[in-house]
């Protein structure tokens, strides 16, 4: 099996870069995280305020690339950070992970986190060996699935009931799956 790397790698792409979150980001990741109406699908509450997300920053630096490790996706010309991209839950013995992403509205639609995606895939699967990655995605995030669809990932399962809870509420998720020598 592949090593893992200590330290999570620069991911390119043609418009990207995936990058390591620093403090500098702060605001931006604040963006990104405090929009409840982009985040209404995710598993996790907004962040109520500017600390909040600091602390939650915290846990994005450190990173820990045997289990999980979290990117900013940023525009390559511009530098500005426009989305996150990680895997998490990764299980070194099933060499499986799961995935997640998300993404500035101003910038949705412009194939960045199919671009990011791609070389997410590219890593897990020619770097760390992964054999199996899955997406928990809610039944009315189509975007998301369609994304994930995009990727080469397949509907496998669901709904899961009752897997997230959110704002005191709970959410069923599609499983979907990607098996190396899958993805697109």
């Amino acid at each position: 099996m592949p090593r893992t790397p200590k330290t999570a790698p620069i991911l390119r792409t043609d418009r990207l870069r995936l990058r390591p979150f620093r403090a500098s980001d702060l605001k931006a990741a604040h963006a990104l995280y405090a929009d409840a109406e982009n985040l209404r699908y995710w598993g996790m509450d907004p962040s109520p305020s500017l600390d909040s997300t600091r602390k939650m920053m915290r846990w994005h630096i450190a990173g820990a690339p045997r289990t999980y490790m979290i990117w900013a996706v940023e525009e390559t010309e511009s530098k500005r950070l426009v989305g996150m991209i990680n895997y998490f839950r990764r299980d070194l013995r099933e060499r499986r992970v799961e995935v997640g992403w998300l993404i500035q509205p101003g910038v949705q639609g412009k194939g960045y986190m199919t671009e990011a995606g791609r070389a997410l895939l590219r890593h897990l699967i020619d770097t760390l060996g992964v054999h199996r990655v899955e997406a928990l995605i809610r039944p009315e995030n189509k975007p998301s699935a369609a994304l994930a669809r995009r990727l080469g990932f397949r509907l496998e399962g669901g709904p899961l009931r009752d897997r997230w809870l959110v704002d005191g509420k709970w959410h069923s998720v599609m499983l979907y799956g990607l098996i190396a020598g899958e993805e697109r």
